[in-house]
């Protein structure tokens, strides 16, 4: 199951409490969740401006442009994250799902109480870090309030489902995450799926963001930087273990990765207490 390598990363969090919210035409590298506990706002995308009733969740991709600004000085209450919710740190599992920009919340009951306990988890932990009940409830009641949005925002307008094409790309895209090693090319997966290389490419991307080339050859390359960190082995059998023909070849597309050569990653990474 992919979900099994999915990950969710809270930036940012907090409740606020406005009567004014400034045009900022943001971009930022994770989703920005704002639910609407009470008053109004408005929300603009490029020229088109949205207005955002209580109750409702604004829910914004990464990289967009957006302004979330009120025009009214009447006091608004919301309750906002920052997240990210990838597959092997790589992939962004909304993409699979035509989300609305703006979704009425169905059970705000609810969503408000994980939320507030979200927070208080969370705040504990980083007041005394290492309390293991309290990181299990902060990690349980972010999971939580990610169902709820989720399905939420798959029941607003009978959301498009992925159609029937896509287990077939969940399936490589499961086989480049637990064998990365292996040989995959996009002849091979074209003959695989039963369609044309070119659609196999272009559908792939816009799955998931990027090409079944690139997403394998990153797989790889996240193996070897694990295999790094942990291991023993030497960067020749490490290069062999995620699929590489050769040390050069490794070492040179780890560092496009990566920005430093597989040896340096090593000697950065390397455990405190550790001696070679």
């Amino acid at each position: 199951m992919l979900l099994e390598h999915a990950s969710l990363h809270i930036h940012e969090f907090d409740i606020h409490s406005r009567r004014e919210l400034k045009e900022l035409r943001r971009v930022l590298p994770f989703y920005v969740m704002s639910y609407h506990k009470e008053g109004k706002a408005a929300l603009r995308i490029g020229n088109v401006s949205y207005p955002i009733d209580t109750g409702h969740v604004v829910l914004i991709p990464p990289y967009v442009e957006h302004d979330h600004y009120k025009d009214t000085n009447e006091e608004s209450i919301f309750l906002w994250w920052h997240f990210t919710f990838q597959i092997a740190g790589l992939i962004d599992v909304f993409r699979l799902f035509q989300l609305p920009l703006i979704f009425k919340l169905e059970n705000t009951t609810e969503f408000e109480q994980a939320f507030l306990q979200f927070q208080n988890s969370a705040t504990s932990r980083n007041a005394a870090p290492g309390f293991l009940p309290t990181r299990i409830l902060e990690k349980a009641k972010s999971l939580e309030l990610l169902y709820h949005i989720l399905v939420s925002a798959m029941n607003e307008n009978a959301v498009n489902r992925p159609d029937p094409h896509t287990n077939s790309f969940l399936e490589i895209l499961a086989q480049m995450i637990q064998h990365p090693e292996q040989e995959l090319s996009l002849g091979k997966i074209a003959q695989k799926v039963q369609m044309h290389p070119t659609y196999v490419s272009n559908r792939f991307k816009e799955l998931f963001g990027k090409s079944p080339i690139q997403v394998h050859r990153e797989m790889r390359v996240l193996k070897a930087k694990t295999l790094l960190r942990t291991s023993d082995l030497s960067i020749g059998e490490i290069a062999l273990a995620a699929g590489f023909s050769g040390i050069p070849t490794f070492s040179r597309l780890f560092k496009s990765y990566v920005g430093v050569p597989p040896s340096q990653y090593r000697e950065l990474n390397k455990p405190l207490g550790f001696h070679t």
